[in-house]
């Protein structure tokens, strides 16, 4: 018999998981359209450098006047067999007037005694304003210490206009020294070329209420400080071998408590002109180099003292300068001007300097004198080249007594002068 197979019972039906159910999410809000930004405007142009522009200048030095001195005496030896009648013969002189130069009692003489004759005829070369014993010589075509020997000169003395120095033998008048040279000039700046103005489109705005615009609190504007006073012109700056501290800020009183007003923002208009140029002030020019300083203060300066540098021109250490130089003198020396000029300071106000004398001179330059003993002139006074204007002293802080020189140079009116070191237009 057929063998039966049995069926598995079916399984029974399984129980249905729940089915949870939520409202389905509402819909998402449109998405904002980007506000439109304004384009940047394109950067300005820039006109190229301008190519550099030279004059031609030409100075003359050495411009006096040379004249008729009397010169040294003339010397004769006395030789063997000798008189004084014959001697006063060859000198052009009487024998009275030649025992009277050589201070003789009697006629006897001896052979190898020298005796004075009558002054010899000599030539001068008056001293101009500027003039230094090696511009003059280069004028005359002899050394400079040639002409400081034939008038008891050394090559360091100082010398006044009006003075006559007796030209030695062998001197060539070659005439006023004359130099040309090409110095280069500012040329006024190019114009800067701006862009037209681009116009911005207005914001795209949504149907969305925007919220309301939140209050700005603005302050009442602070009380300016009140001015210092205006410094004197092209004051110096005193060395006194430490670091000078920086001024204190001016204190400025606090405003008054008042109710600041609530003023809404508003949205700034878009320009619809074009743009306004805001005029600076006026660019300082470069300054002159070593080489065109000492070029333009050639012959123009005398030392106003001698003596030894305390202390030179420039830096010396961290936050220290010396805008000039610090030279070692006696008490009650001497102190002269430099140069030509009016006095346009006199007086012991500038701290640091003790009394002190600010010279201004003509094409842009300025002299100062400090630490003086006395002040012997007063402001606004002209004075010339060599003429006292005060004594050295120790006033003003230091510790021996010296003058501290200043130089400083324009270029024009409009700039402050600038100091440089005097050693470039002294005479060496």
């Amino acid at each position: 018999a057929a063998a039966r197979v049995e069926e598995p019972p079916p399984e029974a039906p399984r129980a249905a998981a729940p089915v949870e159910s939520r409202p389905l999410d509402a819909p998402l809000p449109a998405a904002r359209p980007p506000e439109a930004r304004p384009e940047a405007p394109p950067p300005a142009v820039q006109a190229p450098p301008p190519a550099p522009v030279y004059k031609t200048v030409t100075t003359r030095s050495v411009t006096g006047k040379v004249v008729d001195v009397d010169g040294p005496p003339k010397i004769y030896e006395v030789k063997s067999g000798d008189n004084l009648e014959r001697i006063a013969k060859k000198l052009d002189t009487t024998v009275e007037q030649l025992k009277k130069d050589n201070k003789l009692k009697s006629d006897v003489i001896r052979p190898g005694q020298e005796l004075k004759g009558p002054s010899s005829d000599a030539r001068a070369y008056v001293v101009g304003s500027g003039d230094t014993l090696y511009a003059i010589s280069r004028r005359f075509g002899v050394s400079a210490s040639a002409i400081a020997e034939e008038n008891e000169l050394t090559l360091s003395s100082t010398l006044r206009p009006g003075q006559r120095l007796r030209l030695p033998d062998g001197f060539k008048d070659k005439g006023p020294i004359v130099t040309t040279e090409r110095v280069q000039v500012e040329a006024p700046p190019p114009p800067v070329q701006r862009p037209a103005p681009v116009s911005t489109p207005a914001p795209v705005r949504t149907a969305e209420a925007s919220p309301p615009p939140t209050p700005v609190r603005t302050e009442p504007p602070a009380p300016r400080a009140e001015e210092p006073p205006p410094r004197l012109p092209s004051q110096p700056q005193p060395y006194t071998g430490r670091a000078q501290p920086p001024p204190a800020p001016a204190r400025t009183a606090p405003p008054p408590a008042q109710a600041a007003p609530q003023v809404a923002s508003r949205p700034t208009p878009p320009p619809s002109g074009p743009t306004p140029t805001i005029t600076g002030a006026p660019v300082a020019s470069a300054p002159p180099s070593d080489a065109q300083v000492s070029q333009m203060g050639r012959g123009r300066f005398v030392w106003p003292v001698r003596g030894d540098i305390l202390s030179g021109f420039g830096p010396k250490g961290p936050s220290q300068r010396n805008d000039g130089v610090n030279i070692r003198a006696s008490t009650g020396d001497p102190v002269r001007a430099a140069a030509a000029g009016d006095v346009v300071y006199a007086g012991d106000q500038v701290p640091g300097f003790g009394n002190l004398v600010l010279i201004k001179h003509a094409d842009g330059w300025v002299t100062a004198y400090g630490h003086l003993a006395r002040v012997d002139v007063k402001m606004q006074q002209k004075v010339t080249q060599g003429q006292q204007i005060g004594q050295v002293g120790s006033t003003g802080g230091v510790t021996e007594p010296q003058l501290h020189f200043e130089v400083r140079y324009a270029p024009n009116p409009e700039e402050r002068a600038r100091p440089i070191d005097p050693a470039l237009v002294l005479p060496r």
